[in-house]
C-alpha cells in the first residue's frame, strides 16, 4: 500500500463549442500539458482511467473510447480503463486512478476525460443528455425537455423552487451567485463564458425553465482535462506537488432508506472521515453546479453551509473570491462550461493551480492549504445517481 498518493501534474484544454474538433485532438492537448507539468513522458504512465459520458450518442463511438483516443497520443500497449457515470464521470476516473496507485498496483496514472458534446442536431444532443436519468421512468414532462434544453434543466428549476419555499432563498440570490462564477470565468484562459455579468444581467438573461435563466445553468461545452497521479517518493516529496487526502464514491441510497445521506452527502462524509477532516477545515471548494440550484444544494448537502443558511452565505459573500470560503473560484461549471466526462478533472486542475499558488490573475491572496472537490451524476428517481468527493491538501 502507498502511505502517499498526490497529484503531480495536471493539464486541460479550453472548454466551449468546438464543432471541428475531434476527441483525440481535445485529449492530447490535456494530456500533452499534463505531463510536462508532471515532468514525465507517455512511457512513464502505467495505466489510464478514460472518463466520457456522452461518445456513444453524439460521434458514434463506444466500447473502446479511451483505447481510440489514447492510441494516437502513444498511451498504447497499457491497461485503459474505461469510465463512465454522467456528469461524476471524471470524478471517477480520479477515484480509480487514486485506487490503483493507494493499493501499490502502480506508481504513476493518468486520468484522462474528454467530452464532445455538442452536435450541429442540437435536438439530438439534449437528447443524449437525457440518457443520464433512467430511461424506463418518466424523468420530465416539461414541454420542450429533450428537444431544446437538456431535461434535467427542469429538475434544475424544480430544486430553486424547493430552495425558494424551504430555505429562504430568492431568485436575486441565484443571479448573484451565477453573477460570481461568470465574474470569475473573465479571468480564467480555460472557460466557455469568458463575458462576465451583473446580477442584473443574469435575472434579465432568456429564461430558460421558471425561474431560471440561461446564464443560471452551465454551458454545454466540448473539452479535456487530465491529471497524472503517482506515488513515486521523490515526486512526492516535491513542493508542488499535491496530496490526496481522501478519495470517495458514493450512489444514490435505496429507496427504502428514505431518511439515508443522498449520494452527495454520503460521498463528503465518507471523504472527511478519511481525510480525518471536517468542512470547517477547507479553505476552497470546487462543487457541482450545472444550475446554481445544483451548487446551493452542494454547500450543504457537503456540509459547508448549514441548511437555512444559503441566504446568508450570500448577502454576506461567503463564497465570494475574498470571503471565508471560496467556492467555484474560476467559473465553475456555470462559467468554465461543463464537459461532462473532463468537469470533474477540470475542477482537480483549478484546485492544484490554487493549493500551488500558480492560479495567475485567479489566485486567491492567500494560498489555501486544503480543498474539497465534489462533483455529481445523473439521476435515478429524482435524486443524484452518483457523486465523488475528493479532498486535497499541501504537505
Amino acid at each position: 500500500m502507498a502511505e502517499t498518493v498526490v497529484v503531480s501534474g495536471v493539464g486541460m484544454s479550453p472548454f466551449g463549442k468546438f464543432l471541428d474538433r475531434s476527441m483525440k485532438d481535445l485529449g492530447r492537448v490535456a494530456v500533452d500539458a499534463a505531463l510536462a507539468d508532471a515532468g514525465i513522458g507517455v512511457g512513464d504512465v502505467q495505466a489510464m482511467f478514460f472518463s466520457n459520458a456522452l461518445a456513444g450518442l453524439i460521434t458514434g463511438q463506444e466500447c473502446i473510447r479511451g483505447e481510440v483516443v489514447g492510441y494516437p497520443l502513444g498511451l498504447a500497449g497499457i491497461p485503459i480503463h474505461n469510465v463512465e457515470n454522467a456528469c461524476a464521470s471524471g470524478g471517477n476516473a480520479l477515484h480509480l486512478a487514486w485506487m490503483a496507485v493507494a493499493s501499490g498496483m502502480y506508481d504513476t496514472v493518468l486520468a484522462l476525460g474528454v467530452e464532445k458534446a455538442n452536435h450541429a442536431d442540437r435536438q439530438r444532443m439534449f437528447s443524449a443528455y437525457a440518457a443520464g436519468a433512467d430511461v424506463e421512468e418518466s424523468f420530465s414532462t416539461g414541454e420542450g425537455a429533450g428537444q431544446d434544453r437538456s431535461p434535467f434543466v427542469d429538475r434544475q428549476a424544480k430544486l430553486a423552487t424547493a430552495l425558494f419555499d424551504e430555505r429562504g432563498v430568492t431568485v436575486e440570490d441565484l443571479a448573484q451567485v451565477a453573477s460570481r462564477s461568470l465574474k470569475s470565468a473573465m479571468l480564467n484562459p480555460f472557460a466557455h463564458r469568458r463575458f462576465g455579468a451583473t446580477t442584473e444581467e443574469v435575472l434579465a438573461a432568456r429564461v430558460v425553465v421558471d425561474p431560471l435563466t440561461v446564464l443560471m445553468s452551465s454551458p454545454v461545452s466540448d473539452g479535456a482535462a487530465a491529471v497524472v497521479v503517482t506515488s513515486r517518493p521523490e515526486v512526492a516529496a516535491s513542493d508542488r506537488a499535491v496530496r490526496i487526502l481522501a478519495s470517495q464514491l458514493a450512489t444514490r441510497p435505496p429507496k427504502d432508506r428514505p431518511d439515508a445521506p443522498n449520494a452527495v452527502q454520503a460521498s463528503a462524509l465518507a471523504a472527511f472521515e478519511q481525510a480525518g477532516l471536517g468542512p470547517s477545515d477547507m479553505d476552497l471548494a470546487e462543487v457541482h453546479d450545472a444550475s446554481v440550484a445544483y451548487e446551493l444544494m452542494a454547500w450543504t448537502d457537503v456540509g459547508l453551509c448549514q441548511r437555512g443558511e444559503e441566504h446568508r452565505w450570500i448577502a454576506e459573500g461567503i463564497t465570494e473570491a475574498d470571503g471565508t470560503l471560496p467556492v467555484n473560484r474560476t467559473g465553475g461549471l456555470v462559467g468554465r462550461g461543463h464537459a461532462l466526462g473532463a468537469s470533474g478533472l477540470a475542477q482537480v486542475h483549478d484546485v492544484v493551480a490554487q493549493l500551488r499558488g500558480e492560479a495567475g490573475e485567479l489566485q486567491l491572496d492567500t494560498a489555501p492549504e486544503r480543498a474539497v472537490v465534489q462533483i455529481g451524476g445523473g439521476v435515478v428517481d429524482w435524486q443524484t445517481a452518483a457523486s465523488t468527493v475528493h479532498v486535497l491538501g499541501r504537505g
